[in-house]
């Protein structure tokens, strides 16, 4: 398995669980505690479901902060393990322990390693590359529905449970599930790659879109997304002049061709199009060093030719 930022906590150099390990243990311990809460569960019931709840999405949160370097997730992550030490009833002043420290330690210890706080190697600098999340300020808040949008999907399928959008509430968490996912694929992980596709896809299928290769199923996660959340979730993009040279007219987005059709001697015919970002200029380019389509800016299945939205950039950037 490819090292991870994460590694160098001794907890999850040991355990090393993948990123969708480590949300459905987060997102089934959400919806117990507010499948709990429904029911009118007793309080000492409640606080295990609390601390299980707490323990799991913090680890999840934490591992994307060391990810990312992302100093909102990094805060949250340090909050739930705050939040965890208050649980196991221990006093912020009489503990050695910082909020983080008693995150990974419990964790380790969950999974029956000792010392799990401490660092298998020299911790990384604090300006390590970091991917902030496109479009959405706040990436704990987006855990936070990713756990909502499962649990009142799977609670809305119960005979006896008040009247829920199960369709919906399903199409959000593909959502948010796969730009998490996708998010976590930023440090080459293959696995996490994989699986934020294959929520693309199942989106597509869900939405009665036609399939796409994975790059094209990834990037409609993005996009559902905004058309999810609207543009109060945009401010801060710089909106784009009405005259904008990439000819979006001011939206963000033009319309361009994503499959063409092969008919054989170098002809190709368009067969689909879609919405994709405008970077403000009108000249499009493609990075060398593209994974998908290794600088082609195509990627070619079995008779079509697909544009590759992974490595577009501007040419003049």
């Amino acid at each position: 398995m490819t090292s991870q930022p994460e590694h160098i906590v001794t907890a999850y150099h040991l355990e090393r669980p993948s990123i969708a390990r480590l949300i459905l243990d987060a997102r089934w311990a959400h919806f117990q505690l507010m499948f709990a809460f429904e029911h009118h569960t007793d309080e000492e019931t409640l606080q295990a479901l609390r601390r299980q709840k707490t323990l799991r999405l913090g680890a999840l949160t934490d591992i994307l902060a060391l990810r990312t370097q992302d100093p909102v997730l990094h805060e949250s992550a340090r909050d739930h393990g705050e939040f965890l030490r208050e649980l196991d009833g221990l006093a912020r002043d009489d503990h050695p322990l910082s909020g983080h420290d008693h995150l990974r330690t419990q964790y380790g210890l969950l999974h029956g390693h000792t010392r799990g706080a401490d660092y298998t190697t020299q911790q990384p600098a604090s300006d390590g590359p970091d991917r902030i999340l496109p479009i959405y300020p706040d990436g704990a808040r987006l855990l936070h529905q990713m756990c909502d949008t499962y649990a009142w999907a799977t609670m809305g399928r119960c005979l006896n449970f008040p009247p829920v959008n199960v369709k919906d509430e399903t199409r959000r968490h593909l959502i948010t599930r796969g730009l998490v996912l996708d998010w976590a694929a930023v440090t080459a992980d293959k696995a996490a790659a994989a699986a934020a596709a294959t929520a693309g896809h199942a989106l597509r299928s869900l939405d009665g879109r036609p399939a796409l290769n994975d790059g094209l199923a990834r990037a409609y996660l993005l996009d559902s997304f905004r058309d999810l959340y609207g543009q109060d979730e945009e401010e801060d993009l710089p909106p784009h002049p009405a005259d904008c040279a990439g000819g979006c007219g001011g939206t963000g987005e033009i319309l361009a061709v994503l499959i063409w059709e092969s008919h054989g001697d170098g002809i190709y015919v368009s067969v689909h199009q879609e919405p994709v970002d405008c970077f403000g200029t009108s000249s499009v380019g493609h990075t060398s060093d593209c994974a998908a389509c290794d600088g082609h800016g195509y990627t070619y299945p079995s008779g079509y030719r697909e544009l590759c939205l992974a490595g577009r950039v501007p040419d003049d950037s």
